[in-house]
């Protein structure tokens, strides 16, 4: 009388189950870890963060530059007002105050912001490129409400002789027409931008080596070599 080989014979390997099919890997658990991706979750996290970031910073960024700027002065004179060099030398002064305020505060916002949003860099990037743009518009605008008002009707209304502040701006060009005053004050806006990358830029140089040996030491379970064992 013939016996029948059990299922857990010596012939069945440690895969022979009823659950242990050709395409079972090591993956194929319940405890495997999910595909890694963009989330929406994370991505709207993202721009709520940097985005909400620059914009405060913005703000109190107009606020120390109608501090601690000092807009030129004209001269009321019998047909008008009158600024002589030095007055324009203190203009000057004043883009410069917006200037080192902006790229100390882009660059410890790209430093900040891209190390801690490190999860997309590439979608990082372009939210720090956005928020320092956004930056710099609010912090011209709210310095220049800061400041002081229209120096013409100032000038109407003082004595002659008397001293009247120019407005808080980026430039000498009046806002509009918008075109050339973009062309002159361009400059002075993308210093928001670029030390923002360049904080950014100096975090993914500095994490380059980190990364490249997280991603060398992890062995994707597909490419390990894998050997059966003849029957």
């Amino acid at each position: 009388m013939r016996r029948r080989p059990s299922e857990g014979g010596p012939d069945a390997g440690p895969d022979a189950g009823p659950d242990a099919g050709p395409d079972a890997g090591p993956d194929a658990g319940p405890d495997a870890a999910p595909a890694t991706g963009r989330h929406p979750g994370g991505v709207a996290r993202d721009v709520a963060v940097v985005l909400g970031s620059f914009v405060v910073l913005g703000l109190l960024c107009g606020v120390l530059w109608s501090l601690v700027a000092s807009p030129a002065e004209f001269t009321k004179l019998p047909n008008g007002g009158s600024m002589d060099e030095d007055q324009l030398g203190r203009q000057f002064g004043v883009v410069g105050w917006y200037v080192a305020i902006g790229a100390v505060t882009g660059l410890g916002a790209g430093l900040v912001l891209a190390w801690k949003r490190s999860r997309d860099p590439v979608l990082t990037g372009v939210l720090l490129v956005l928020g320092a743009v956004l930056a710099a518009v609010l912090m011209a605008l709210v310095g220049h409400r800061l400041g002081p008002g229209d120096p013409r009707a100032a000038l109407r209304a003082a004595k002659l002789g008397a001293h009247v502040p120019q407005r808080l701006d980026v430039g000498l060009r009046p806002v509009r027409p918008l075109g050339p005053y973009l062309r002159d004050t361009a400059p002075v806006y993308l210093v928001w931008p670029a030390a923002a990358l360049a904080g950014a830029l100096f975090v993914l140089l500095g994490r380059a080596p980190e990364r490249a040996e997280r991603d060398g030491g992890h062995e994707s379970p597909q490419s390990a070599p894998q050997t059966r064992v003849a029957g």
